[in-house]
């Protein structure tokens, strides 16, 4: 079975501290409701925003609740890079992640080097995260091959050709924007969506109807799933989220942490009404 995977905000009090009770409800609903996997320290999670020991809380608050986990370890850093590989290391997990260094041009095998340091230390397999928006690096299937020990792959990339062509080194492949699930779903070994933090139902029940051949019905989803998202854009994707969850599913997930301010009153009301609207059509 295709799987989805979460890649799980990181729960915040009014003293930017993360709240772990809030991480294991969180993380609780969302295998409740058909996520697989949750992916710690991703962007949704503000990993490059982290610390090394906030990071290391995140993964064991969820750790608490489940171990499928993929645990991002990226950072400039390289020795807390290995740090964190390490920590990992005394934990069952599914594997450790890394987007390639960031903000500095450095030559390509410099790339190489990179995880390659990181799959020499790790006991677990080795997930590539390449997201070329974020990190101006584009690993790409050549770059991954010749890096030679990457197990796995979210791609956060809209051209879904250049994600596919991962398969071709018969490694898991996913693609980590909303708007693909479809295809993702259909095609690939699953999908990452940071969406899932609010509506981890939605992308269920579209798994459910491409695993039942309507593909009509899958569309239509989709394209629902493609208006919700689009609606947070001008609020702000990851702050829309907090407020979302308690909106949608209920519960308290806290809130986000500068530079993730905070929405004011009036803009939370305002993308709620929208959001409501489109979630309530057709049902």
């Amino acid at each position: 079975m295709t799987e989805i995977i979460v890649p799980i905000l990181t729960p915040f009090n009014e003293k930017g501290e993360i709240d772990g009770e809030k991480v294991k409800t969180h993380v609780q609903n969302l295998l409740r409701k058909g996520v697989d996997i949750i992916f710690v320290n991703g962007t949704t999670g503000v990993g490059p925003a982290l610390s090394k020991d906030e990071k290391r809380k995140m993964l064991d608050y969820v750790l608490d609740v489940t171990n499928k986990v993929i645990f991002q370890v990226g950072s400039l850093n390289m020795k807390e890079v290995l740090e964190l590989v390490n920590y990992a290391n005394e934990r069952d997990i599914i594997a450790v992640a890394s987007y390639p260094p960031y903000y500095f041009s450095i030559p390509k095998d410099f790339v190489v080097k990179y995880f390659k340091e990181i799959c020499e230390a790790s006991k677990h397999p080795v997930y590539l995260y390449n997201y070329p928006g974020a990190t101006g690096k584009d690993v790409d299937v050549n770059l991954a091959k010749e890096i030679g020990c990457i197990k796995g792959v979210k791609d956060t990339n809209p051209d879904f050709a250049h994600t596919i062509r991962y398969k071709e080194l018969g490694i898991k492949t996913y693609n980590g924007l909303e708007n693909l699930a479809i295809a993702s779903l259909s095609i690939l070994d699953g999908t990452v969506v940071g969406a899932g933090n609010y509506m981890p139902e939605l992308f269920s029940q579209l798994r459910e109807y491409i695993k039942a051949g309507d593909m009509r019905k899958a569309l239509d989803l989709q394209l629902k799933i493609n208006e919700i998202d689009g609606t947070t854009i001008p609020y702000g994707k990851i702050s829309s989220m907090y407020y979302l969850v308690k909106e949608l599913q209920g519960y308290d997930v806290g809130v986000p942490r500068p530079p993730m301010y905070p929405l004011e009153e009036d803009k939370v009301k305002e993308l709620i009404e929208k959001v409501r609207k489109i979630w309530n059509k057709s049902e």
